[in-house]
């Protein structure tokens, strides 16, 4: 999708820098979606001590989980 941003050359030119990329368009979406992988995460985090789980229910989905993929091998 083509969009119109007005961002300052040197924070283009340090985005560039940190990604390694000679392409605006592809430094600007990695940086975009790290923003966004940064957020989701801080959410989470937030979660912390709020909810609580059943970790032998966990432990059991992850066993079927894995019984599952190696019956499908």
């Amino acid at each position: 999708m083509r969009t119109t941003l007005n961002i300052s050359d040197g924070v283009i030119a340090e985005t560039q820098a940190l990604y390694d990329s000679k392409n605006r368009s592809n430094a600007v979406e990695q940086a975009l979606k790290d923003a966004i992988r940064y957020k989701k995460l801080q959410k989470l985090f937030a979660l912390k001590g709020k909810i609580s789980f059943d970790e032998n229910y966990l432990e059991e989905q992850r066993r079927a989980e894995i019984n599952e993929w190696e019956d499908n091998r």
